[in-house]
This record gives structure tokens, sequence and C-alpha cells, in this order.
């Protein structure tokens, strides 16, 4: 079950909290690596809730236009299957270095690929996890900032989707995103 924690810019960022794979619209992110053929984490959560199609939809990416990986900061489209929403938008962020190899451009690029392929898909509802802040190792508290700062970008650009949902799988990760943006000034207290 998603629980909503927190509406921003209108009601089209939604903060919340729950397993992105329950996740009921058209579309979820997968925080992919760029092989594409699963992992640990929300790749892994979200390869086991798909289906074994999902991994055979990505072995036929890589056998064909996508034969040397998906590139950090790209995205890609893959069916749902088993999940309860049309597609799976493979996205993979950057491996923290030290901030000043690109890390955050390629994060934002992760974020607005993703919303460009739901935007022309014509999906209304699209849910996101917290890209590379696992093992990837990216600040959550700057992610927060350019996480938000992409979607936000995208959706005042853009009539769709009409709502980006940024679920957590832990509430302490919520909270640490909303410190995060009320710190830069950029979100609610």
């Amino acid at each position: 079950m998603i629980e909503g924690l927190r509406a921003l810019f209108g009601g089209r960022i939604l903060v919340e909290v729950g397993d992105i794979t329950d996740f009921r619209g058209d579309a979820i992110v997968n925080a992919a690596n760029s092989g594409l053929l699963g992992g640990g984490g929300v790749d892994g959560a979200i390869h086991r809730a798909a289906g074994n199609e999902l991994l055979e939809a990505c072995r036929r990416l890589r056998a064909g236009t996508l034969r040397e990986g998906l590139p950090p900061g790209q995205a890609v489209m893959t069916p749902g299957y088993a999940l309860a929403v049309k597609a799976v938008i493979h996205a993979v962020g950057p491996i923290w270095m030290d901030g000043k190899s690109g890390e955050r451009k390629t994060l934002r690029a992760a974020y607005e690929n993703s919303l460009a392929i739901a935007a022309e898909a014509g999906f209304r509802d699209i849910a996101f996890p917290a890209i590379s802040t696992g093992v990837y190792g990216y600040p959550k508290k700057l992610a927060a900032v350019d996480s938000h700062a992409a979607v936000l970008g995208f959706l005042s650009r853009s009539a769709l989707p009409e709502r980006a949902h940024l679920v957590f799988f832990a509430r302490t990760d919520a909270k640490i995103f909303l410190d995060a943006l009320a710190e830069a000034g950029v979100g609610p207290p």
C-alpha cells in the first residue's frame, strides 16, 4: 500500500511512502543499472514483481539497440507485465563519485528522460523511486534537490504527465527529501 504524505506544485508532485511495485497508474520508473538485467534494491523488486517477461524484454533490448547497455542519464521503456502499470521506464542514474564528475547533470537527465518517455506515451501518472540513492551512493539530501528540480522543471513545461509520484520505501527517506527541500528553500517545511 502506498501512503500519500505531501502534495507539491499544485498536486502535480506527490511525495509518498510504500512499495513502488504496488503503484497503480501508467508507469513506474526502475532505478536500473546499465545492464538492464535486474539487480538489487528497487531494480530487483521491480523485476520480481513484473515476472520473467520483464527480464526477457530487457534481454531483447540488450540484444538489439542497447548492446553496450543503457548509459547513465538515459531511459528506455518496456511493458509492465505482471505489475499494475502499463509500463516500466528503466532509468540509469549516476554512481556518486565526488560531485565533480557530472553526477548532478546525469541524475537530472535520468528523471527528465523518464518524464519525456511518459509524456510521449500520453501517460498521466508516473512513479519514481529515489534514483541513485541506494548502492550508487548519491547523497540523499542532494538527490532531493536535484530530483525535485528536474521533475518540477519538466512539469512546468509539459501538461503530461499530469502527476509525478515520488515513492520512498521508508518514511525516514521521505522525511529527508522534504527536509532537504525546506532547507534549500524550494519546498514546504
